[in-house]
């Protein structure tokens, strides 16, 4: 009877002992204790973390853009300048990373293979370039745009066997340096001929619109014609 109520009684004790244990903490070879937050908190104290700081300038006029976002790619982290264009990120892991600068009315720039020491800062020094408008419909200018290289459309094999023919209209965007920078679409005989016209568009060159001494962007309207009895390349002519 005394050997089971002892028994009994070390079963019931032991639990408690254990969680007495555990909460008061491990020896180390020292003789010093240390619980098991305050091993997670060394854990910490040994990671290493970086810091990202770099100023984001509009291109052109090289002033600072201020409330641009900086993100680093795959993480949390994220900063918004300042009014002199600065940002400073912090408590990033160690790596290389990918970060984006982004802005109303500019064009998104990404830094790749941007390497994170804790032994230094790193930088990030961003120039975004502002998002071109197209020009509206009607520009006053003195002297038109003159194109100076025509390819004409490549006829469509399909519109040939079903010998389709017909005029596409096209509206092509000359920029300041006379490139075409779009084309759309304003009329068509066949929607099958559409885009071997805007194709054909997009290679235009031309000597841009000038107003008063300067070169500017405009629309201009040109016709692409396809006829059977054309050669499969037709330059067509301005109208």
């Amino acid at each position: 009877m005394k050997t089971t109520l002892i028994l009994s009684l070390f079963l019931f004790l032991t639990p408690a002992f254990a969680q007495d244990s555990l909460s008061t903490g491990n020896a180390n070879s020292t003789g010093q204790e240390i619980s098991f937050s305050e091993n997670l908190n060394l854990d910490d104290r040994h990671r290493s973390f970086c810091t990202v700081l770099g100023t984001v300038i509009d291109q052109s006029s090289r002033e600072p853009i201020a409330t641009a976002k900086v993100t680093i790619l795959g993480t949390k982290f994220s900063a918004i300048t300042s009014a002199d264009g600065q940002y400073s990120i912090d408590s990033i892991s160690e790596g290389i990373y990918q970060i984006k600068a982004e802005a109303g009315g500019y064009e998104p720039q990404i830094l790749n293979n941007v390497s994170f020491d804790h032994t230094k800062k790193a930088t990030g020094f961003f120039t975004l370039q502002k998002m071109e408008q197209a020009p509206p419909d009607f520009v006053a200018v003195e002297k038109q745009p003159q194109p100076v290289k025509t390819p004409g459309p490549v006829y469509p094999e399909e519109a040939r066997r079903g010998g389709i023919e017909g005029t596409v209209w096209a509206k092509i965007w000359v920029d300041e340096e006379g490139n075409a920078r779009n084309a759309v679409i304003l009329k068509s005989d066949a929607e099958i001929l559409n885009q071997a016209t805007i194709d054909a568009a997009m290679n235009w060159k031309f000597k841009p619109a000038i107003m008063k001494g300067k070169p500017v962007a405009v629309w201009v309207s040109i016709p692409f014609k396809f006829k059977m009895d054309a050669p499969k390349t037709n330059p067509p002519k301005s109208k």
